[in-house]
C-alpha cells in the first residue's frame, strides 16, 4: 500500500525506486570543523545564517549580531581572511531601535542579512544579493560581488523590500515588497544591467509586479529549472491572525497560480525545492514566528501535455514527515545534496537540538526505517545550508559560550553524488 502511494503521485516520467538502497545506510559526518568562532574578538557576538558559495566553495558568508546590529561577513577559507560587507549608507546616523506595531518585532539599528549567492558566475564574477537597512532603517535589496567595493542599491521604496531570490540561470531576481500593501512579489526581468552599477533611483516600471492578492506573499523559491515559483501566501485574516499556505506560479503557463490545500489547518510556509525539482518541503506551524515547527512535503502532478494539474501532499494521511523542528528564518527546509532527503535540527531542548535526516523514499517504503542522526562537535544546530553537488553542509552552532559556524563532510546512502570518494583536499574548508 505504501509503495503505491508514491508511484501514483510522482511527477510524470519519474521512476519510483524499490526497497534496495546501496552504500552505508546511516548518513553521518565523516569530519566536522569550526569555520569561524565568536571567540575571535573581530566577530564577537552571535553568529548564524551561514551560506556557502556555490561557485567558489572556499567562501562562506554568515551573519554576526552584536547587540541590536546585524552584519554580513565573508570568510575565505583559502586565505583565512574575514571581511565585513558594508553598503554605502545614506546617513552616518543610525536611528534608535523601535517597535513595528504590525509585527511586534524589533527593528535593528543596523541590519544586513538575507544573503543569496548568484547560482552562476557573470563574466567570472561571483555576485550576491542581500538586504540592508542602509543606516536609516529602510530595508532595501542590494547587489555586490566578492572583492568589490561597489554595493548597488536595487530598491529605493520607503516601504520594506527584502527576501531576494535569484533565478536558476542568474538572469533575473524576485523579491518581496510592501510598497503595494502587506507584501507582494516583484520580478527584476534582467538583473544583469544592474551588476556593478551605481544606481541613484528606481527607474519607472523597472520591476514587474507578479502578485496582486489582497493578502500577503513572502518567502519565494524558484524551482531548479526556473519554471515554477513557490511562495507563502496569506489566504485569510491579517498579519497577526492570518492563515498561510503555499502557492505555485507557473512561468511557462502564463503565470497561472495553484494554491496548495490539504487537511492541515495550520500555517504552511517557507517552501524549498528538492534538487531534482519534484518535491517541495515546507514548514507547518500555528504561527509564522513559532520556535518549533513540523515539516511537510508536497509534490507536483503534471499531465502528459506538461500542464500543472495539482499540488498534493506526498502522503495524504501523514503529511508531517518531521516534527519538533528548529525553524528556518527566511528559507525553507534543507535538502541533502543530490538526494530526496531532508536534514533538519531536531528541537529536543533549549541546549540540545541534533541534526536528523529523513529520506522520503525510505520513509515511505521501509516500515523499519530509522532516521539518521548526524554527529558533529556541537549540541546546538541551526540554519543548515548546502549545495546540490558537494557532500558538505555548513550550519550555525555553539560550544560553551562561543557561537560558531561549522562545516561537515557527509557520508551515507542518502547522498547521491556518484561513487567517487570524497577528496577533502579539494576543499579549503577542511584544511588545517
Amino acid at each position: 500500500m505504501m509503495s503505491r502511494v508514491l508511484s501514483k503521485c510522482l511527477l510524470v516520467g519519474v521512476v519510483a525506486v524499490t526497497g534496495a538502497f546501496a552504500g552505508p545506510e546511516a548518513t553521518d559526518a565523516s569530519k566536522t570543523v569550526v569555520v569561524v568562532s565568536s571567540d575571535n574578538p573581530k566577530i564577537s557576538g552571535q553568529l548564524f545564517h551561514p551560506k556557502i558559495c556555490p561557485n567558489q566553495v572556499n567562501y562562506v558568508a554568515f551573519v554576526r549580531q552584536i547587540r541590536d546590529n546585524r552584519q554580513i561577513w565573508l570568510f575565505d577559507s583559502k586565505t583565512k581572511e574575514l571581511t565585513q560587507i558594508t553598503p554605502k549608507a545614506n546617513s552616518s546616523k543610525i536611528e534608535d531601535v523601535n517597535i513595528d506595531e504590525d509585527t511586534d518585532q524589533s527593528i535593528f539599528k543596523g541590519y544586513e542579512d538575507e544573503l543569496e549567492w548568484c547560482p552562476v558566475l557573470h563574466d567570472g564574477v561571483q555576485y550576491f544579493l542581500y538586504v540592508s537597512a542602509g543606516g536609516v532603517n529602510n530595508h532595501d535589496v542590494y547587489i555586490s560581488s566578492i572583492g568589490s567595493k561597489v554595493h548597488t542599491r536595487l530598491t529605493f521604496d520607503p516601504e520594506v523590500d527584502g527576501t531576494p531570490r535569484w533565478s536558476p540561470d542568474g538572469k533575473s531576481v524576485v523579491f518581496v515588497s510592501a510598497r503595494t500593501g502587506d507584501g507582494d512579489l516583484y520580478l527584476v526581468p534582467d538583473i544583469t544591467k544592474y551588476l556593478g552599477k551605481d544606481i541613484k533611483r528606481e527607474a519607472r516600471n523597472a520591476f514587474e509586479r507578479l502578485t496582486t492578492n489582497p493578502g500577503e506573499e513572502m518567502f519565494p523559491a524558484y524551482s531548479p529549472d526556473g519554471r515554477f515559483l513557490a511562495y507563502t501566501t496569506r489566504t485569510s485574516g491579517n498579519k497577526k491572525r492570518g492563515l498561510y499556505t503555499i502557492a505555485l506560479m507557473d512561468f511557462k503557463d502564463d503565470h497561472k497560480i495553484k494554491i496548495f490545500n490539504n487537511q492541515i489547518t495550520n500555517n504552511k510556509s517557507h517552501p524549498s525545492w528538492s534538487f531534482d525539482g519534484h518535491f517541495v518541503a515546507y514548514q507547518i506551524s500555528n504561527d509564522l514566528n513559532d520556535r518549533v515547527v513540523d515539516i511537510g512535503v508536497m509534490q507536483l502532478k503534471v499531465d502528459p501535455q506538461g500542464h500543472l494539474v495539482e499540488v498534493a501532499d506526498l502522503h495524504g494521511k501523514t503529511p508531517k514527515i518531521a516534527e519538533n523542528v528548529y525553524p528556518s528564518s527566511y528559507t525553507g527546509p534543507t535538502w541533502l545534496p543530490g538526494s530526496r532527503a531532508i536534514v533538519y535540527a531536531k528541537r529536543e531542548s533549549s541546549r540540545l537540538n541534533p541534526l536528523e535526516v529523513v529520506n522520503l523514499e525510505k520513509w515511505l517504503y521501509d516500515q523499519n526505517y530509522t532516521r539518521a542522526t548526524i554527529t558533529t562537535q556541537s549540541n546546538i544546530h541551526r540554519d543548515v545550508d548546502c549545495l546540490p553537488n558537494h557532500p558538505i553542509i555548513v550550519f550555525a552552532g555553539q560550544s560553551g559560550l562561543d557561537f560558531q559556524i561549522f562545516a561537515s563532510v557527509l557520508i551515507g546512502s542518502d547522498l547521491r553524488l556518484g561513487a567517487e570518494k570524497v577528496d577533502l583536499a579539494k576543499y579549503d574548508l577542511f584544511k588545517n
